[in-house]
């Protein structure tokens, strides 16, 4: 299958949403898929087989993006739409894979390219502008739940990444073809561990012998104000 999947984050760059594409696509590829990403001008390819990066025309004055909603985010968005129609029309796809706000424009692709689409949701948001302090007029709100509708009525297939996020799925359409793939904090399952690499780890770290040990496996972004 050859699927187009478009991300509109930077990419690749260690933080919430880019780490779930990045896991989508060392599986999809391990499945045998093709696929084309499309994704934002910043950050770093990596190199995944059967995997290729294309990235929006580069805007020389936008280095980084912050998390959450913003203007320069609408610019880039734009300009990823442009790259994901002309990729649309000098190739044949099987799919539209899609992340975050580019289930807008996700879903009308799909239609025009007559192709199914897959949304990929990270979160919802309607909630992200009121989350990160966006904007509190009530129109813009409103327009955001509406295409969040949309794109969830019409969208063949749903991705959730937690309990919440698959319950808000649930309650907007309860008939939604959704499944949820929970974030995890690692690659590996806990329980394949060895007691000898246990005892491994306690010896390369004495200090803590005896101890409880916390791990934090997230990221050092802030998110919202």
């Amino acid at each position: 299958m050859r699927i187009l999947m478009l991300a509109p984050q930077p990419f690749f760059e260690p933080r919430g949403t880019p780490f779930s594409v990045l896991g989508r696509l060392k599986v999809l590829s391990e499945l045998g898929h093709q696929v084309d990403l499309v994704t934002y001008h910043l950050e770093q390819d990596v190199a995944i087989p059967q995997i290729s990066i294309y990235r929006s025309p580069r805007v020389p004055w936008i280095r980084s993006i912050k998390i959450g909603p913003s203007l320069p985010k609408i610019l880039l968005d734009v300009l990823l739409l442009v790259k994901a129609v002309q990729l649309l029309l000098r190739n044949r796809y099987d799919l539209i894979h899609t992340h975050e706000e580019a289930g807008f424009f996700g879903i009308v692709l799909a239609k025009i390219f007559r192709l199914r689409h897959l949304y990929d949701m990270h979160s919802s948001l309607p909630q992200q502008l009121s989350n990160f302090q966006s904007t509190a007029f009530r129109p813009v709100v409103r327009l955001f739940e509406m295409l969040e509708r949309r794109v969830i009525n019409s969208s063949d297939a749903i991705i959730t990444i937690c309990p919440a996020l698959e319950d808000h799925v649930k309650e907007i359409n309860g008939r939604a073809p959704e499944v949820m793939i929970e974030n995890v904090t690692t690659e590996r399952d806990p329980a394949d561990i060895s007691e000898a690499e246990i005892q491994e780890f306690r010896a390369n770290y004495p200090q803590v012998d005896g101890k409880k040990i916390v791990l934090y496996a997230g990221t050092f972004e802030l998110y919202g104000n």
